[in-house]
């Protein structure tokens, strides 16, 4: 019965945990990945002028849409530069991402009080550059010029645009190492470009990516490839969801173990109730009967064992959610994050009846038949 307990409450306290990770990790990815993204299927680019974008504005579900233009830049603050992804964006990504939320220093804008760009830096790109502190010194951007020709100097291989600072976020080290953040006037500009970005972002009013996707692909046609939230990290979540199930067969495989001390206490009962079940078969019980007990009794130990463990991994769970018992120090959450989602607790029981159902029957089975006819 203890094994059982203690196989039962570890499944539901590391299932549970697993789901904290999921959706911290969900929560953090949607800061910078929107609901459903549009990329074009051949090409880096998407032609705003060939997109039907005014048609997705008027659907009634559409949230908030954004126009991302991305590329590969440079960044220099005085002797100090590094390498990172411009997003130019609109004003609308600032609401859709949460970008208050995740601000480390600074102010959550991608233009001043004057309307001059700012831009927004991630957390280690900052560190790279030298950025404790929000000033107005100007930082330099170098993209590749198009116009240049190979044989000309280097120094006129790049196009520069100075922008000012308006404030440093921190997501996770996936965003922070690779993006800052900027109008996407100020990126077209650096980029020598027009009236065209490299994806259409979209969030929904309601969590329905998967329905929208269907209804925007009619519209839009086939030259373009859109994918959802979790399709953008979709070897991301099926890592974690291949962990918990990894997981899970491991944490099985000992609570089959635990279940033999079933098949043993249940089978000295047996062995010690030799005498007894014989005076039952006197009495007119039959095989059947005295299996059935047994079984019943195997049954118990497991259900009310399992039952017990369930209700401690719960109360666990329960109080790490409530009041963070395990601490991290220095990570993006103050404690570990735990879920308790209800199919898991579904899952184990069921685990636990069933295992516990098997290990009653084995030995009901085989020792009664023996003891019978060894009589």
């Amino acid at each position: 019965m203890f094994g059982i307990g203690v196989g039962a409450m570890a499944l539901i306290i590391v299932l549970s945990a697993f789901n904290g990770i999921d959706s911290l990790v969900r929560s953090l990815y949607s800061s910078f990945d929107a609901e459903l993204r549009i990329e074009a299927a051949e090409g880096k680019f998407i032609d705003l002028s060939e997109f039907p974008l005014n048609e997705i504005q008027l659907l009634e579900e559409v949230e908030g849409i954004n126009r991302s233009l991305e590329e590969t830049v440079l960044l220099r603050n005085g002797n100090k530069q590094a390498f990172a992804t411009i997003k130019g964006v609109d004003t609308s990504f600032l609401s859709m991402s949460g970008m208050d939320s995740i601000i480390y220093i600074g102010e959550p804008v991608i233009y001043g009080n004057v309307g001059e760009p700012r831009m927004i830096y991630g957390y280690l790109v900052a560190n790279k550059l030298g950025l404790s502190e929000i000033n107005y010194i100007p930082i330099n951007v170098y993209a590749a010029n198009k116009d240049a020709k190979a044989s000309s100097m280097s120094m006129n291989a790049f196009y520069t645009e100075p922008i000012q600072t308006a404030g440093v976020f921190s997501v996770n080290i996936d965003f922070d190492t690779k993006y800052v953040i900027a109008p996407r006037s100020f990126t077209e500009k650096l980029l020598q470009v027009e009236n065209i970005v490299s994806a259409i972002e979209i969030n929904f009013k309601e969590d329905n990516a998967s329905e929208m996707k269907d209804k925007i692909s009619a519209i839009i046609g086939d030259k373009y490839v859109l994918k959802t939230r979790y399709e953008q990290n979709e070897l991301l979540f099926k890592t974690n969801k291949t962990e918990k199930y990894f997981t899970y067969l491991i944490l099985l495989f000992i609570l089959m173990i635990a279940t033999f001390n079933i098949i043993g206490s249940l089978s000295m009962l047996i062995i010690d109730k030799t005498e007894d079940i014989f005076i039952l078969r006197s009495l007119g019980a039959n095989n059947t009967t005295i299996r059935k007990a047994f079984q019943l009794e195997g049954i118990l130990i497991g259900a009310i064992g399992g039952s017990v463990g369930i209700v401690l991994g719960l109360l666990v769970s329960w109080l790490q959610q409530k009041f963070g018992l395990v601490r991290l120090e220095g990570m993006l959450v103050d404690a570990y994050p735990i879920e308790i989602q209800f199919g898991d607790v579904a899952v184990v029981a069921l685990t636990v009846f069933i295992l516990g159902s098997v290990a009653a029957f084995l030995p009901s089975k085989w020792l009664i038949q023996e003891r019978t006819l060894n009589r």
